[in-house]
């Protein structure tokens, strides 16, 4: 009687074993996936963050040859600034329990929308009145210190888990 009490309580033994076994497997893969994903998430609107900041960068220098704006000028700003919002908001939905990574997507995302509320004005001999010429500088600086911070704090999100 004993010897059989003893198999069912090890046969009870090892099947919950391999159910927390199997368990703490799933949260491991899922624990992995979604750092993948984050990973992939955070890196998206760092890359459409560039692309927006390339296309002010571009209308700049446009401006600074002479040429007035133009329709395409315009389209790739709305186009890459969209690009970036829907990629800040992916982070906002996937990232919900880090509000530093959550704070440093944002900043990114509004500094390099901000460039554009910069009034250019004409420009003579390839440069913006000193004024301008100091906002920009000053913008571009500030945009690239806020590019960091995501990727800084994307990683450590991923890394620490």
């Amino acid at each position: 009687m004993w010897y059989s009490i003893m198999a069912v309580l090890g046969t009870l033994a090892g099947a919950a074993l391999a159910g927390y076994v199997q368990r703490s497997g799933d949260r491991r893969a899922r624990e992995h996936a979604h750092r993948q994903e984050v990973a992939r998430v955070v890196a998206e609107p760092l890359e459409a963050i560039v692309r927006h900041r390339e296309a002010h960068w571009l209308t700049v220098a446009s401006r600074r040859a002479g040429a007035g704006g133009t329709k395409q000028e315009r389209t790739a700003r709305a186009t890459t600034r969209s690009t970036a919002t829907v990629a800040r908001d992916r982070v906002g939905l996937l990232v919900v329990a880090d509000p530093a990574l959550l704070e440093a997507a944002e900043t990114a995302w509004r500094t390099a929308v901000d460039l554009h509320g910069i009034h250019l004005g004409p420009a003579t001999d390839g440069r913006f009145p000193p004024d301008v010429e100091t906002a920009l500088e000053a913008t571009r600086d500030r945009c690239r210190d806020a590019h960091n911070a995501p990727r800084i704090a994307g990683s450590a999100y991923v890394h620490a888990r």
